[in-house]
């Protein structure tokens, strides 16, 4: 076990925790994770932050006023939580491809102005996204949906349609699952410290999935598929040089070794309520101030076991 202040609940003090990177790696290690460590730590991070409110893993032991992690508990949520809701995607698995070029498809119909979505960004003020920078969301945001998909074919032996439509023409609110009698809300988090799952008002059931995504994904789909060494040969033909400093920055991604993996974590489901509608300005903890209405439900309330996920395709489908 190790002592965990409040201030640890931020993701830069976690990652200062005294033993954590060794916690981690034995982890990985006796588990088999396709999460690195610093994922991982992010992920056990959410789960703390859901203790520090409801203690609904039971992670956090108390012993007076001091607080420890558990980490025969941490194990529990491990093997009851995380590893039976887990889905890894290769590079080049063929949905992943699919995604792919349909992140880029998508994005130059968005440049063509023949879609609805944005090229501004929001932030401290609006800025318009670059086309690389639009086509790693679109294929984040969509990253979920195909988690999801194989997660419940692979488990349950059913038949999942996912919207692949960039029509311009698109309904307001779009079936994250095509063929669902209900409406699904499927949203997908890079932030693996997050411990709220969200749907946007006017669907039936919303889903939460983590991933952890390379850094640079578009490039490294370049590298790995021999793309960026196509560049590299045209370039050293025409310039009469040795692009020697690139090839060493490339040197661990070979050319035509596919080895990225997409790690996703199907946190699970939850009905849309009344109860769970929360107001704008609202202030949550560990998320801040609701920007619009929405339906917001904590990760350890969703629901995520085998049984619970068959009631969900009975429902549904």
């Amino acid at each position: 076990m190790f002592l965990i202040k409040k201030e640890h609940f931020s993701p830069s003090k976690f990652k200062e925790l005294e033993g954590l990177e060794d916690f981690a790696s034995k982890l990985k290690r006796d588990y088999n994770l396709p999460f690195d460590e610093e994922s991982l730590s992010m992920l056990l991070l959410s789960a703390l932050r859901c203790d520090d409110i409801s203690g609904s893993y039971g992670i956090l032991k108390k012993e007076g006023k001091k607080r420890y992690v558990d980490e025969l508990k941490v194990k529990k949520w491990l093997k009851e939580n995380l590893i039976p809701n887990m889905v890894v995607l290769q590079m080049d698995d063929p949905e992943i491809l699919k995604l792919l070029l349909f992140s880029i498809e998508i994005t130059y119909s968005m440049f063509l102005g023949g879609s609805r979505a944005t090229l501004m960004q929001k932030g401290f003020r609006e800025r318009k996204r670059s086309f690389e920078a639009i086509v790693v969301d679109q294929f984040i945001g969509k990253l979920g949906e195909v988690a999801v998909k194989r997660f419940l074919e692979d488990r349950f032996n059913i038949k999942i349609e996912i919207d692949w439509d960039i029509s311009p023409q698109r309904e307001r609110y779009i079936n994250d699952i095509k063929n669902a009698k209900k409406l699904i809300s499927i949203k997908t988090s890079p932030n693996l410290q997050g411990i709220w799952a969200e749907a946007d008002k006017g669907y039936d059931y919303g889903i939460m999935v983590k991933c952890s995504v390379p850094l640079h994904p578009l490039l490294q789909f370049f590298v790995e598929v021999c793309g960026f060494r196509k560049l590299l040969d045209f370039a050293e033909e025409k310039l009469d040089s040795k692009t020697s400093y690139i090839n060493r920055l490339f040197s661990n991604s070979q050319c035509g070794q596919i080895k990225t993996r997409f790690a996703c974590y199907v946190c699970g489901y939850f009905e849309v309520s009344d109860k769970n509608l929360r107001k704008k300005g609202e202030q949550l903890e560990h998320l801040g101030k609701v920007r619009e209405e929405r339906h917001l439900v904590r990760i350890d309330e969703l629901k995520h076991t085998q049984d619970d996920w068959r009631e969900f395709i009975k429902s549904v489908l």
